[in-house]
């Protein structure tokens, strides 16, 4: 009996450490998307060449920056059309930037646009992954934007330039689908209305039961605010440069579940130490004119489209990579981001990390949660 038990309690054991290492080990290459890839990073490839040709390198670099994430609604099942979805997320992000810009500078003003930011994000999360995905991005926009106080002017321009991001990854998107602006295609799909007013139910719906007390979202934002909000204040408190990358890894790596932000934190971690590596060496040993910074930038921002079902820590990988390369096209900063986005990372992910984890030891997790989790570590994801 003793010895069953036993083998029945290392058997769980190994299950829940395969599960929680699935981000980091995990390569199921057969979900790569290279070819929507290029699509999408056309758009940014553009938006650098115009800003550095123009003179305006760190504009267009902004603008690249908004048409990156924007590429990401083609991995996303679209709300009613890609195009829709691309156009909400693309408001979304500006009115982040502009509420972030505005408020940056103030401590309070930064803590509270963050939780709010948070809060919003979390209860899109049980919305479906299209809504979650537009409520992170969001968020994410809002933490960075809030780091530069650079003034109204800037603030204007910033979200000016996340528009025309925005407007660029849409005209990209529809000069590839011009086949689908087809009399015929288009009388085939279904109606945008119907569908618009059925997911509207739908949330309204969920989004009742979601904010039940004691319901796992009402945890789940609990958590995001103490999380996103204690990482906030502490790169306020100590004046920590670049410290905006450890509110936004928080709010990257928390997850309803605790599995799955153990998961994601390992892979984040392990992920931004080999990227940042990789970056720094470049930095130091490899002269960058502006057409390989250029070069490594659009490769890498592929490679992010490419692998970003595909494993976790190989994305963090490449999004490292990426946005290194392009703060330096965009003239934001040199040698020092790579190290600077691993300190940060590792700030925002332990804290992420010990406040699920002591959420959990306080058994503060709603217990139709904890079932959830215990389902998912016997079935897997």
């Amino acid at each position: 009996m003793n010895c069953t038990v036993t083998c029945e309690s290392r058997s769980h054991t190994l299950r829940r450490l395969l599960h929680i290492s699935l981000d980091t080990t995990a390569f199921p290459w057969a979900k790569r998307t290279p070819a929507a890839g290029l699509q999408s990073v056309i758009a940014v490839a553009v938006a650098l060449i115009v800003g550095k040709v123009s003179g305006h390198a760190s504009a267009g670099a902004i603008a690249a920056g908004a048409a990156f994430t924007i590429g990401f609604a083609l991995f996303h099942e679209a709300l009613a059309s890609t195009l829709l979805s691309m156009a909400i997320v693309t408001l979304g992000l500006a009115s982040g930037t502009l509420a972030g810009s505005l408020g940056a500078g103030i401590p309070a003003l930064v803590l509270i646009l963050a939780i709010i930011a948070s809060i919003n994000y979390g209860l899109l999360a049980d919305l479906g992954s299209t809504s979650s995905w537009i409520g992170q991005q969001c968020a994410v926009f809002v933490v960075i934007a809030s780091y530069f106080p650079l003034g109204v002017h800037y603030a204007v321009g910033r979200t000016e330039m996340v528009l025309a991001g925005g407007a660029l990854q849409m005209l990209s998107y529809t000069a590839f689908h011009l086949h689908r602006l087809h009399p015929r295609a288009l009388a085939a799909r279904p109606p945008v209305v119907p569908l618009l007013r059925t997911r509207a139910l739908r949330i309204l719906k969920q989004m009742r039961k979601d904010l039940a007390w004691g319901s796992s979202m009402v945890s789940y934002i609990l958590r995001l605010v103490l999380a996103v909000g204690l990482s906030s204040a502490i790169y306020q408190t100590f004046h920590i440069r670049n410290g905006y990358w450890a509110p936004m890894t928080a709010l990257l790596v928390l997850k309803p579940q605790w599995s799955n932000t153990l998961s994601r934190g390992i892979a984040r971690l392990f992920g931004t130490l080999l990227g940042a590596g990789v970056a720094l060496i470049f930095a130091l040993w490899v002269p960058l004119p502006a057409w390989l910074t250029f070069t490594l930038c659009v490769a890498a921002a592929w490679g992010c489209y490419a692998t970003q079902a595909v494993n976790y820590a190989l994305f963090s990988f490449a999004i490292t990579i990426y946005i290194v390369f392009l703060f330096r096209f965009g003239g934001f900063s040199d040698r020092s981001a790579a190290h600077l986005r691993l300190v940060n990372t590792a700030i925002g992910g332990g804290i992420a990390l010990a406040i699920d984890f002591l959420w959990r030891l306080l058994n503060l997790h709603p217990q139709h949660e904890t079932q959830t989790a215990l389902a998912d570590i016997h079935g897997g994801q």
